[in-house]
C-alpha cells in the first residue's frame, strides 16, 4: 500500500463526516473529499508532518463545503427570484400541449362554415349559453344546438385522435 493510499484510507471517513455536517448530502460531501484529495495530490503536497497534512485537508474540505453552500444559495436566489419550481416543468409541457390543441382546434373552426364557426365559437369558446347566443344572433335555439352539433361533428372528425382527450377535458371547463 502506497503513502497515497494509506493517507487516503486514513482520512476519507472522518473527512466525509466531516463535509456531510456542512452540506446535508452524503453523496455531495463524498465528492468534495475527493476533489480535496486529489487538490493535495495534484499539488505534489510533500508534507511530511502529519498534523500539517490533516490540516491541509480538512481547510480544504470546509473551503470547499462553503463554496458549495454559497453557490447553493445563489442557485436557490435565482430559482426564488423567477419563480421556478419542479412543478413548473409539468405545467410547461401541459401549456405546450394546450397550446398545440387550441391552436389544432383554431385551425379547424376557420374551415367550418360561417354560421357553424360564429356558433361554434361564441358556445364553446366564449362560454355563452344557447339562449345569449339565440339573442346575439336573433336565431332559434334548434339553429344553435344543430350548428353547435355540426361544429362538434367536424371538429372531432378533423381532429388528431391524439387532441380528442384534451379537447373532451378543455370544453369540459371552458
Amino acid at each position: 500500500m502506497g503513502p497515497e493510499e494509506k493517507l487516503f484510507r486514513q482520512y476519507y471517513k472522518s473527512l466525509c463526516h466531516f463535509a456531510w455536517k456542512f452540506v446535508g448530502e452524503s453523496s455531495v460531501a463524498e465528492d468534495l473529499v475527493q476533489d480535496a484529495f486529489i487538490a493535495f495530490y495534484k499539488e505534489g503536497k510533500t508534507l511530511e508532518n502529519e498534523a500539517a497534512i490533516k490540516n491541509f485537508l480538512y481547510s480544504s474540505v470546509r473551503f470547499a463545503c462553503y463554496n458549495y453552500l454559497r453557490h447553493e444559495k445563489v442557485k436557490q436566489r435565482y430559482w426564488n427570484v423567477i419563480g421556478f419550481t419542479e412543478e413548473d416543468d409539468r405545467a410547461l409541457e401541459l401549456n405546450i400541449i394546450h397550446s398545440e390543441v387550441i391552436k389544432e382546434i383554431y385551425r379547424i373552426i376557420e374551415e367550418m362554415p360561417f354560421a357553424c364557426q360564429q356558433i361554434f365559437r361564441m358556445g364553446y369558446l366564449e362560454g355563452l349559453s344557447n339562449l345569449e347566443i339565440t339573442q346575439k344572433l336573433q336565431v332559434s335555439v334548434n339553429t344553435v344546438k344543430t350548428q353547435k352539433q355540426r361544429g362538434m361533428k367536424i371538429l372531432l372528425k378533423k381532429l388528431s385522435p391524439e387532441f380528442i382527450p384534451f379537447v373532451i377535458f378543455l370544453l369540459k371547463y371552458f
